[in-house]
């Protein structure tokens, strides 16, 4: 098993990469990096071409992603909003992003995975997007005069689903410069839709006490049950669109859900955190893939620790505070743990009903590409 990389503060040191992939940064070369070495083929070389998603290189605190800078990039005068992506996380201009929104006066969304860039409470947050087809339409973006867009993965948001008004693309790192330079726009930020639509569905599902469990009532308790200073991963599909849209996030690096599907990736992506000696629940569907059950083979030889969130139909929950009760345990046990809920997943069609079909990753279900 790999050595810890958090001291007690829980600040963990800038890890130096190799060149991997071109200046990829890979998911199997981390399960490499972290302690596997040669033991963890052939499951490694899997995710050799599946880039370490920037919400896990945050957390890990892995060396950020080189940005080209732009001194001539400007932002104009008018109503404006920003969409913030996960590249705000990888050249590790948070601090920047927060600088920029609180000169101008702004309202900030975030695609999935850029989770946690602003508190859920902050008053430009306006919520997290790009999951599903009405998402934009719902948080206004054709009543403003530009859209602002840093950081962003075509993977997740491309920009034909969100120029519903002119875009200014802006480099993150350019974002602390511009934030002296801006005017703060007059008067309170406006409330939106979306978070209204979406709100009327998690609200009442974070308190639903019915087993099959609300599946927002099952984020609740894996945020409630993840240690501090730990991850939550979720499989791209109905897990990852539950995961992404209702656990509230406080600090960056907290929810990783990729914006690309891939057998077994969750789990993988667990497995590297705990060999980093990161605290690490992963959440996914039954069936197990064999990729997945690959996976969950290597970290037992590994002796890697982490939580498996499995949702379906059966496990042993008869009430429903029995599955944070199961989870609390199991974060404090060695070794691979399985938790197996039942969760009502039809329940996603209010999510649907909401804010339209779910578009990432392709729509639900996902179908990985061959």
């Amino acid at each position: 098993m790999g050595q810890g990389l958090y001291p007690p503060s829980g600040r963990a040191p800038v890890r130096r990469w190799p060149t991997v992939h071109g200046e990829r940064r890979t998911v199997g070369a981390l399960l490499r990096d972290a302690g596997g070495g040669a033991g963890a083929e052939p499951v490694a070389s899997v995710f050799d071409s599946f880039a370490v998603p920037a919400a896990l290189a945050h957390a890990l605190r892995l060396e950020p992603v080189e940005e080209a800078p732009d001194p001539d990039v400007a932002v104009p005068g008018g109503d404006l909003v920003v969409l913030a992506g996960p590249g705000v996380l990888a050249t590790d201009n948070i601090e920047g992003l927060s600088a920029f929104a609180a000169a101008a006066n702004v309202p900030v969304a975030n695609t999935w995975g850029a989770k946690g860039v602003l508190r859920w409470d902050s008053p430009h947050h306006m919520g997290t997007c790009g999951l599903q087809a009405r998402d934009f339409e719902l948080l206004g973006f054709a009543r403003y005069d530009t859209v602002v867009a840093t950081g962003i993965d075509p993977a997740e948001s491309p920009p034909e689903r969100f120029a519903l008004a002119p875009v200014v693309e802006v480099p993150a790192r350019e974002l602390e410069r511009l934030a002296q330079q801006v005017h703060p726009a007059p008067g309170d930020i406006r409330p939106n839709d979306l978070y209204g639509q979406l709100s009327k569905v998690a609200q009442p599902g974070y308190v639903d006490a019915r087993v099959p469990l609300h599946p927002a009532r099952a984020v609740a308790d894996v945020r409630a049950a993840l240690p501090a200073g730990g991850v939550v991963t979720a499989d791209p599909g109905v897990a990852g669109v539950w995961v992404a849209r209702t656990f509230p996030t406080t600090e960056p690096g907290t929810v990783v859900v990729p914006a690309t599907a891939r057998r077994g990736i969750a789990a993988a992506l667990a497995l590297a955190a705990a060999l980093l000696g990161m605290p690490a629940i992963a959440v996914t569907i039954e069936p197990l893939d064999p990729t997945t059950l690959a996976v969950l083979k290597l970290a037992t030889e590994l002796r890697a620790t982490f939580v498996v969130d499995v949702w379906g139909t059966g496990g042993p929950v008869r009430r429903v505070d029995d599955h944070v009760a199961q989870l609390q345990q199991a974060v404090t046990e060695p070794g691979v743990t399985i938790v197996d809920l039942p969760v009502d997943l039809s329940l996603t069609r209010k999510l649907v009903d909401a804010a339209g079909p779910v578009v990432a990753w392709g729509g639900l279900p996902v179908r990985e590409p061959r």
